[in-house]
């Protein structure tokens, strides 16, 4: 989870047009397992990434953007 988060982190800095205020992740992971007869079993695995990111635009990129 660690190198995800880095990872997307990461990701943000590198859009200079917006300010990041906040970034927030949520990460989920759900495993089962059922066993059976024996050496018969079956394993499911499912995982999941919720990115949520809140950002502001300079003022002058805003006053450029209503200029145009």
């Amino acid at each position: 989870m660690r190198a995800y988060t880095v990872h997307t982190l990461n990701a943000f800095k590198k859009i200079p047009v917006a300010n990041i205020d906040k970034v927030t992740l949520e990460f989920g992971i759900k495993i089962g397992a059922e066993a059976g007869i024996p050496y018969v079993t079956k394993g499911t695995a499912e995982s999941n990434l919720k990115i949520t990111v809140e950002c502001s635009f300079p003022d002058q990129l805003e006053n450029k953007t209503q200029q145009s």
